[in-house]
């Protein structure tokens, strides 16, 4: 496993641009807070899911060798992670 590799993808753009539109691909099937915010604001959808999917097994390598296929699997898999992440706690 690459670190230096996985933090060239969170700096690389075009990864991040494919990364936020597989988000919003995957938001307009869903309902509720998290996946709205997704949809309304280009960007949120990368910020969410980039440390979570780096960290996925396989990304460990260049951008131009990361498939949608990858990125989908990879969203997919740690949605409900990010959601929990990005929603706080409510409050008593």
């Amino acid at each position: 496993m690459s670190y230096e590799a996985r933090s060239d993808l969170i700096a690389d753009p075009t990864f991040t641009g494919r990364l936020n539109a597989c988000a919003a691909n995957e938001a307009l099937a869903k309902t509720g807070d998290f996946a709205d915010r997704i949809l309304a604001a280009w960007g949120y959808g990368a910020q969410a899911f980039q440390t979570l999917v780096v960290s996925s097994p396989g990304f460990d390598k260049p951008q131009d060798e990361v498939t949608d296929g990858d990125l989908l699997s990879a969203v997919q898999a740690t949605w409900d992670r990010a959601e929990a992440i990005a929603t706080p706690p409510a409050t008593p």
